[in-house]
């Protein structure tokens, strides 16, 4: 395997990149966000009751 040489950026300015996936990967990380979604609870920094996204 071919190792990917990376290096320093000379400056703070955002990058744009693409990546190509397959679709079972695509779907698996759709799933996985909507766990993580699910998961998610907020707490109001008025009252301190609990709500999900």
């Amino acid at each position: 395997m071919t190792k990917l040489k990376l290096s320093a950026l000379p400056d703070d300015r955002p990058v744009k990149i693409t990546v190509e996936l397959p679709a079972a990967v695509h779907r698996d990380l759709v799933g996985f966000a909507d766990y993580l979604n699910s998961q998610h609870v907020l707490v109001s920094q008025a009252g301190g009751e609990q709500w999900q996204i």
